[in-house]
């Protein structure tokens, strides 16, 4: 990272802050606009299927080797479970499967207010359940960011409760595992938090509950047993309200006796991944992931 990356960066997300009084139609297509801003890498083929009944894209690090026998990796995008789609993370899909040499697949799965809980959760269950009828698990790997962070961790305590196999590795990028707000971080970091507030939270968190307790676990993973869960990469940065949550999750993940890694990375804000064209602690961090995935996903 350098000095003026991130200058660039932060400045362009100050310049477009988001404001809890504009209609979801506004914001779906303000976190789409990431899809036009950051284009798809050359050397990966995009393609529309369907995925457990829903519209998804699947990514292929076209000509790379291991390719065809690489990690597959469930990609839940994030987006406060409101906003957020196949398209505003695909660039970073796109990467993601350029470092791990496999397939990435990303579900347009269900969102509020239309379809609130567990309508996502259901919607991730049944994408998981066709990759596990079509791969070896040993190969998968679920993961996503912010929302779809948490939805990962849900999806694969649905599948546990359902009997499926675990796969090989989950990862959580600035995992949303708790829509509450009583944490210290949302008040000790909120003014080196560039992205979130429990003002930002407050337009989400009730859209996607509806009725729900906010502590129901499979909507806030963080009170679930976690209980048989695979190997667990946690990416955070320093300056988001999200990270005591994150740090409980990983305590909570290590006393139920999962192989948890928690990775704190220094001045970084909100999902920086999606700024990875610009960023080089974006790149990192994908790289990371790619490692992590990798290294537990059996060819």
């Amino acid at each position: 990272m350098t000095t003026s990356e991130l200058d660039q960066v932060l400045a362009m997300v100050r310049a477009a802050p988001f404001t809890s009084d504009q209609p979801v139609a506004t914001a779906r297509a303000g976190m789409d606009s990431m899809g036009d801003a950051f284009p798809v890498p050359a050397g990966v083929r995009v393609e529309t299927i369907t995925l457990g009944g829903r519209p998804a894209e699947r990514l292929t690090a076209a000509g790379q080797a291991g390719a065809g026998n690489g990690p597959v990796f469930l990609y839940l995008h994030g987006g406060g479970y409101v906003i957020g789609s196949p398209k505003s993370h695909r660039h970073l899909a796109a990467q993601l499967a350029l470092e791990t040499g496999g397939v990435v697949y990303v579900p347009d799965y269900r969102m509020a207010p239309e379809d609130p809980f567990p309508a996502a959760v259901d919607d991730g269950l049944a994408a998981y359940a066709e990759l596990v009828g079509r791969y070896d698990p040993r190969r998968l790997a679920v993961g996503g960011d912010s929302a779809g962070g948490g939805l990962a961790f849900a999806t694969l305590l649905a599948a546990r409760d359902k009997g499926l196999p675990m796969p090989g590795a989950l990862v959580g990028i600035s995992p949303w595992v708790n829509l509450g707000t009583e944490n210290a971080s949302y008040d000790r970091l909120a003014g080196v938090d560039p992205m979130l507030s429990r003002q930002v939270i407050a337009y989400f968190a009730p859209r996607y509950l509806g009725n729900t307790p906010v502590r129901n676990p499979a909507a806030s993973p963080l009170f679930a047993d976690l209980r048989g869960l695979p190997p667990t990469l946690i990416q955070i940065g320093d300056r988001e309200c999200f990270f005591g949550d994150a740090t409980d999750l990983h305590e909570a993940l290590l006393g139920a006796g999962v192989d948890s890694e928690l990775v704190v990375w220094k001045q970084m804000f909100h999902v920086w991944h999606l700024y990875w064209p610009l960023l080089s602690e974006g790149r990192a961090a994908i790289a990371e992931i790619a490692a992590f995935v990798k290294g537990r996903c059996a060819a």
